[in-house]
């Protein structure tokens, strides 16, 4: 009879109740990123997102990578094989992990989430000033066409007259 964490809960056929997460962490790790978009790491500088905050977007990358690999280390134990004292330390140190990667990964989306809204609003700058433009041109071609419909009646009006 095999107990986990701090319950007395029993397991069939002396089976672990983490070999769901021993067998996650020996599964290939799930692609999060959409099809075509670049990891953040990779992102290009913009005028919009400060140097250092793409550092500091590649650092957290990097620690909650760090800390991934850590938890795929200690996943690797059979908790079955431990000792009471042993098994209740390991579950702690896994919880520990499991704590600082949903950290790494919120704080990771903090600064993603940040440097978007940074981008959004020199996008809308931009938008803004294309939008005006495409407005002075679009009067540029009402005119240009005011002229060619004036050009095609006064050629009509030279054919008539020869």
């Amino acid at each position: 009879m095999a107990t986990t964490r701090k319950s007395a809960a029993k397991t069939p056929a002396g089976a672990s109740a983490k070999t769901g997460r021993r067998a996650a962490a020996e599964a290939p790790a799930r692609d999060t990123t959409p099809r075509g978009a670049k990891p953040a790491t990779a992102a290009r500088p913009s005028a919009g997102i400060a140097p250092e905050t793409l550092d500091t977007l590649a650092q957290l990358q990097q620690v909650k990578t760090d800390l991934e690999a850590v938890s795929a280390k200690l996943n690797g134990f059979d908790p079955d094989a431990m000792s009471d004292a042993e098994r209740e330390a390991w579950s702690n140190q896994m919880d520990r992990i499991d704590l600082a990667i949903a950290r790494a990964r919120n704080a990771l989306l903090s600064g993603l989430v940040q440097a978007f809204d940074a981008e959004v609003a020199g996008l809308q700058a931009a938008t803004g000033q294309l939008a005006a433009e495409l407005q002075r041109l679009n009067k540029i071609a009402l005119v240009i066409e005011t002229v060619a419909a004036v050009l095609g009646v006064v050629e009509r009006v030279i054919t008539l007259g020869r």
